[in-house]
């Protein structure tokens, strides 16, 4: 997605399963609601120039994490 540049992590492939869960839940319960495009809403974290956020599916389900640049934006 060029117009979006980005990188993610995946969990299947996390050292540590449940840090990548306690991430997905710090994200959300610490994050802020933005829009993206005509119909999403994600919730986004920033932390040290990134900005993370993942899909919505509920913690659990999660996969994957999202993260971009701030400047990118």
């Amino acid at each position: 997605m060029p117009q979006w540049p980005h990188e993610y992590t995946l969990r299947k492939n996390a050292p540590n399963e449940e840090e990548f869960l306690w991430l997905v839940a710090f994200i959300r319960d610490h994050g802020y609601d933005e829009r993206f495009g005509k119909s999403a809403t994600y919730i986004y974290l920033n932390i040290d120039g990134w900005k993370y956020w993942s899909m919505g599916a509920p913690v659990p389900d999660t996969i994957l994490i999202n993260r971009a640049r701030l400047e990118s934006e």
